[in-house]
């Protein structure tokens, strides 16, 4: 890879990041079945090879689970691993076959079967033709049964934005257009992968968020400066590949960089400013508006406590996520400040007290 266009940032980490006791048979079993669904080399009908072995291996869906996900019993972690390594998998089997081709009618013929493989009355699906779909049909009938339908319904809605995205991304890259701050963080936090992923814990923690307030101003505020955070960090280290590898246009720094007419480290340096901001917004949200909200609907003790669960595993994956962009293969890290005890070149911190390790700034 070229040399690196910025150096990375400063982060604001408020949270230590935890590892989680079941890492290593989560990434035994997600190997297991990635090579099930065929994500890993080619497909036994001739399809495309998205990913070698190698190239799995080095980005590490467990590390990445392991890290957002420290609490989870080993079996959700097994699951949520899959779900990682699926909608990875979507995100480039979707570049492979209709970003780089810029097919938008195959794309939306492509997507537009992918809802019925979450049906939430739980029904069959129908049959499955590539990898992606019956990715999909394995998790929702793994993971759907064991939740509610108000949080089928919310993450099947998250998982139709998804397909938007990709849709809106498609639209941006044929017609070459890079969209302004305001309308792509508004955009991004609306059909991004972070309000997919603030569903998933819900079902690691084992706890869902009542139903009554799951739609209120606190938790649309939470659930949407924890989406700024993740899809801006990522678009951070992700600037490098989108930008010289798969001609994106859909990416915070290249839009700052666009819009206020500067270099691309003042650019990333912006746009970190922003992450910062969001950050901060979360913990005050937390701190100011949830006790409004639970004197103002009588929430129960175990209903709070549900809801505390559910902001402590969104910190948790917010710190979980970026130690996990330090060390994949998808992203600029190359120059990343090893975090206390970690030696330059290794996946993970290993030995006693590595569960309370905190991962700071990144040089």
């Amino acid at each position: 890879m070229a040399d690196q266009p910025f150096e990375l940032p400063d982060f604001y980490v408020p949270h230590p990041a935890r590892l989680n006791p079941h890492l290593e048979s989560a990434r035994a079993h997600d190997k297991r079945w990635a090579v099930e669904m065929e994500m890993i080399g080619p497909t036994k009908d001739g399809g495309p090879e998205i990913w070698s072995e190698a190239y799995f291996d080095g980005m590490d869906m467990a590390g990445l689970c392991a890290w957002a996900h420290p609490d989870a019993p080993g079996d959700r972690l097994d699951i949520v691993t899959d779900w990682y390594t699926w909608v990875f998998y979507f995100d480039d089997h979707f570049l492979a076959l209709f970003k780089r081709t810029k097919d938008q009618q195959g794309a939306k013929a492509y997507l537009d079967r992918l809802m019925a493989f979450m049906p939430l009355d739980l029904s069959d699906p129908p049959q499955w033709t590539n990898p992606v779909e019956r990715g999909l049909a394995d998790l929702w009938a793994r993971t759907a049964p064991r939740m509610s339908m108000d949080w089928r319904k919310r993450f099947a809605v998250s998982t139709e934005n998804l397909l938007v995205d990709c849709v809106w991304e498609l639209d941006n890259i044929a017609n070459g257009r890079i969209p302004n701050p305001i309308d792509y963080i508004g955009m991004r936090r609306k059909v991004g992968g972070a309000p997919w992923s603030a569903g998933l814990v819900e079902y690691t923690e084992g706890t869902e968020v009542p139903e009554r307030v799951a739609h209120s101003r606190p938790l649309r505020v939470l659930r949407d400066t924890f989406a700024d955070g993740v899809h801006l960090r990522n678009d951070i280290f992700s600037y490098q590949r989108e930008t010289q590898q798969e001609g994106e246009v859909n990416n915070g720094v290249l839009v700052m960089e666009t819009f206020l007419g500067c270099d691309t480290q003042q650019a990333a340096d912006a746009l970190n400013d922003v992450i910062t901001s969001r950050l901060r917004q979360f913990e005050n949200t937390v701190a100011t508006e949830l006790p409004p909200l639970f004197a103002e609907h009588r929430l129960l003790a175990d209903e709070q406590i549900a809801v505390a669960r559910y902001v402590k595993g969104l910190q948790d994956w917010q710190s979980g996520g970026h130690q996990w962009h330090l060390t994949s293969n998808r992203y600029m890290n190359e120059r990343a400040a090893p975090m206390p005890g970690q030696r330059r070149g290794s996946k993970f911190l290993n030995g006693i007290g590595t569960g309370s390790v905190s991962v700071g700034g990144a040089a």
